[in-house]
């Protein structure tokens, strides 16, 4: 991908870190447009699975959740529930 150097120059992200924050950005975006799934948003992002989340949660970036995700997420809570 080219971007104009003009549209860049005027970025409030130090140089060094531009391609970084660029690619966690777009990493970002696609997976909560659920355009690409944790593991290439991920690889994208450059980060572990771990780090990209907490990344998102440090954003406010609302993170998917698929019907397996979902229904692991049930069990957890009636697990926890029982227990009190």
């Amino acid at each position: 991908m080219t971007l104009p150097g003009e549209a860049l120059a005027s970025a409030k992200i130090p140089p060094a870190e531009l391609e970084r924050e660029l690619r966690r950005r777009l990493a970002s975006a696609l997976f909560s447009d659920g355009i690409v799934g944790g593991a290439a948003a991920c690889r994208l992002a450059g980060m572990s699975k771990t780090e990209f989340q907490h990344w998102l949660g440090e954003r406010g970036i609302r993170q998917p959740l698929g019907t397996s995700d979902y229904e692991r997420e049930r069990e957890h809570l009636g697990s926890w529930l029982k227990s009190d």
